[in-house]
C-alpha cells in the first residue's frame, strides 16, 4: 500500500509564471473575520490563457484566486433580482444553491479579493469572500485483492491464526444475521452517496449496487474513473459491494445502494465549489448518508472550510433526508497529525472517521486530536518513522474491489490473478466507507433516526478499543468515553444496529453481541441481488420503485487525468 499525493494539475493547460516580486498583505472576510494573505506572484498560475494570482496563508497554504466569488444576501431573491443586481455591480450570476438559499456564485472580470472587499464594506451584502482555488489530496495507500474469510475488518473470530495483528472487527456478520431475523435485509431502500474519483459502474461485485450517478469532472453522468483514479472503487466495494453471490468481496451494507459522485479533482477549480455541486446533487438525488474519503493535504497546516460549504454542510445535515438530517462522515486524515486542522473532516456537522487495526490499537498513520468522532477498521503499516506511511510494509490489509481495467495493481496474481480486487486498501480512506455502509445498516433498522440520535448511538456503543493500553504518547479514554486519539470508539455495528432496533420498538433483550446465538437469516430470506432489485426508500410512503439502471458505455478517460486532491 502506498501513499500517493495527487497535487500535479493538469498539464496541458499549466504554465508557471517565473516572476519574482516583493510579498504584499492583502486581506478578505469570512464570517466576519479578516484573512489575511501575503501575495506571492512567482506561483502565479495560467490556466487555459487566464492568469490565477497566488497567495500565502500564514501557515504556507497556497491559495489561488480566480474570476468567482461567492455573496450572501440577507434573505433569498428572485434570480432575476439577483441578476439585476448583479449586472448594477458588473457582476455575472453564474448559480444559487437550493440548500443554501441565501448563497450565490458570482463572476467578476477583475479583482475579487477587492471586489468582496468592496461589497462587505458599502454592505451592499451581508458576507462576499472569494471563491480560492487551493491543493486538497485524496486519502490513499496500495491494494491487491478479495474474498470473505479475509476481510477482518468484518469478521474475526481467528485473526491471528490468519496472520493478522489481532482478533478486533467491527462486528458487522453479526448485524447481518441481527437485520436478517427482524427485518429480512441488510439496508434495502438506504442510498449511499460517495464522493471519489471515480468508479467502475461495470465491476462484476458492483453490478447492480449503484443508482444513476454524476460526473463534475467530464461534465456528465457516467462517473467512470480516469486511467489514475483508482480510489472510488475500493471505496465503494468497502461500502457496498455486492454480498452473498459467489465472487468477489463482501461490502459493509450488502443492500444499501449507491450514489457515485465523481468531484471535479482535475483542475485547480475551488475545491469548495466542487464540494458544493457534489454535496447539492447528492441531496437532489434523495442520499441518506455521504461518505467523503477525501481532503487538505496531510502535512499542509490548517485548512478550513469556505462559508458557504460550511452553511451547506449545516443545512443538509439538519434540514436533509426530511429534516432527519443527511449523514455526512469524512475520513480523518493519514498524516498522524491533528484533525482540529482539517476543517473538513473536523466540521462539527460532519463524522470524523479515524483508524484502528485487527489488534484495536490506533493505526500508526490516524490523526488524532478533539474532532475525532469514532474509529473503524483499516490496515496499518508497521513502519514507527515519519507519519505512519514512509517505510516499513503493511499489515492488517483491506480487501475491496479495484477497477476491472487498470487500478492501483493490475496483473498481480497475488489473491486475484485478474487484479478485479485488492487487498491492501486502507487508511482512513478505508474506515470512512466502512463507517457510512454500517451506517446504513442502521438506517435500515431505523429510518426514522435523525443525524444526532445516529451520533449518540454510536457514542454509546461503540467499543472502547484499547484502553488502558493506549499507545505510549495517546491519551486514554476520560470520564466521559472519549479519547482524543480514539474518539468514542470503534464501532460496533452489532450494538449499533441492536439499539437502533430497540429505538424502532423491537425486542432486542435476548439479543447479546459477539455472542454464537446470535439470531440466524431465516430460510426464506435469501440475499441475492436477484431478490433486491426494486428498493424501498425509508423515507416514502412505502412505494416500491424499480431501480434505476445507469449507463455504462463511456469508456475510461484518455490523457492526463491528475488530480490536487488527496484521498485518505
Amino acid at each position: 500500500m502506498l501513499k500517493f499525493k495527487f497535487l500535479v494539475l493538469f498539464t496541458s493547460f499549466l504554465i508557471l509564471i517565473p516572476i519574482s516580486v516583493f510579498a504584499e498583505k492583502v486581506y478578505y472576510y469570512t464570517n466576519g473575520k479578516q484573512k489575511v494573505l501575503s501575495e506571492n506572484f512567482s506561483n502565479n498560475l495560467k490556466i487555459a490563457g487566464n492568469n490565477h494570482k497566488a497567495y500565502l496563508t500564514k501557515n504556507g497554504i497556497k491559495l489561488y484566486s480566480n474570476n468567482r466569488l461567492f455573496v450572501k444576501f440577507s434573505t433569498p431573491l428572485l434570480t432575476k433580482d439577483v441578476e439585476l443586481w448583479c449586472k448594477n455591480n458588473n457582476l455575472k450570476l453564474i448559480k444559487n444553491y437550493k440548500y443554501i438559499p441565501k448563497w450565490y456564485l458570482v463572476e467578476f472580470s477583475g479583482d475579487t479579493i477587492n471586489k468582496s472587499l468592496t461589497l462587505v464594506k458599502t454592505k451592499l451584502v451581508e458576507q462576499a469572500e472569494p471563491s480560492f482555488s487551493f491543493p486538497i489530496e485524496l486519502k490513499s495507500f496500495e491494494p491487491n485483492d478479495p474474498f470473505f474469510p479475509n476481510q477482518w475488518h468484518l469478521n474475526n473470530e481467528n485473526g491471528i491464526a490468519l496472520g493478522y495483528t489481532g482478533n478486533d472487527h467491527a462486528h458487522v456478520l453479526e448485524a447481518w444475521n441481527l437485520l436478517l431475523a427482524f427485518i429480512g435485509h441488510a439496508g434495502i431502500g438506504v442510498k449511499l452517496a460517495i464522493i471519489d474519483d471515480g468508479f467502475d459502474l461495470e465491476h462484476e461485485d458492483l453490478a447492480g449496487r449503484f443508482l444513476s450517478g454524476k460526473d463534475f469532472s467530464d461534465g456528465d453522468d457516467i462517473p467512470m474513473p480516469g486511467p489514475q483514479d483508482a480510489h472510488g472503487t475500493c471505496c465503494a466495494g468497502v461500502a457496498g459491494a455486492s454480498t452473498n453471490n459467489g465472487i468477489g468481496v463482501a461490502g459493509a451494507c450488502p443492500d444499501c445502494k449507491i450514489i457515485p459522485i465523481r468531484m471535479n479533482m482535475t483542475s485547480v477549480g475551488s475545491l469548495d465549489q466542487s464540494a458544493l455541486e457534489s454535496f447539492s446533487w447528492a441531496a437532489e438525488q434523495g442520499a441518506h448518508i455521504i461518505s467523503n474519503s477525501w481532503g487538505p493535504p496531510d502535512g499542509g497546516g490548517a485548512m478550513d472550510m469556505g462559508q458557504p460549504l460550511k452553511d451547506l454542510v449545516a443545512n443538509l445535515t439538519t434540514t436533509g433526508r426530511d429534516n432527519k438530517g443527511i449523514i455526512i462522515l469524512f475520513a480523518a486524515g493519514n498524516g498522524s497529525e491533528s484533525i482540529d486542522e482539517d476543517g473538513f473532516a473536523s466540521n462539527p456537522n460532519v463524522f470524523g472517521i479515524g483508524a484502528t487495526n485487527a489488534s484495536g490499537k490506533r493505526c500508526s498513520y490516524s490523526d488524532f486530536g478533539n474532532s475525532l468522532d469514532f474509529m473503524a477498521p483499516s490496515n496499518d503499516t508497521d513502519s514507527s518513522g515519519g507519519d505512519g506511511w514512509a517505510g516499513g510494509s503493511y499489515i492488517d490489509g483491506i480487501w475491496s474491489t479495484d477497477n476491472t481495467s487498470g487500478g492501483y495493481v493490475p496483473g498481480q496474481l497475488q489473491g486475484d490473478d485478474s487484479g478485479k480486487y485488492v487487498s491492501e486498501f486502507g487508511g482512513t480512506s478505508s474506515a470512512c466507507p466502512l463507517a457510512a455502509g454500517i451506517t446504513g445498516l442502521i438506517l435500515a433498522a431505523n429510518p426514522n433516526l435523525t443525524k444526532d440520535q445516529i451520533y449518540e448511538i454510536y457514542k454509546t456503543t461503540s467499543d472502547k478499543v484499547s484502553k488502558g493500553f493506549v499507545n505510549t504518547g495517546e491519551n486514554d479514554y476520560d470520564a466521559s468515553g472519549f479519547s482524543t486519539h480514539y474518539g468514542y470508539g470503534r464501532i460496533n455495528a452489532c450494538e449499533a444496529v441492536k439499539k437502533a432496533l430497540e429505538m424502532n420498538g423491537e425486542n432486542t433483550s435476548e439479543v447479546v453481541c459477539g455472542d454464537s446465538n446470535l439470531p440466524e437469516k431465516p430460510d426464506d430470506t435469501e440475499n441475492s441481488d436477484e431478490e433486491n432489485q426494486d428498493t424501498v426508500d425509508p423515507s416514502s410512503d412505502g412505494e416500491i420503485h424499480d431501480s434505476e439502471n445507469i449507463p455504462t458505455t463511456k469508456m475510461s478517460d484518455n490523457g492526463c487525468s491528475c488530480s490536487i486532491v488527496e484521498v485518505f
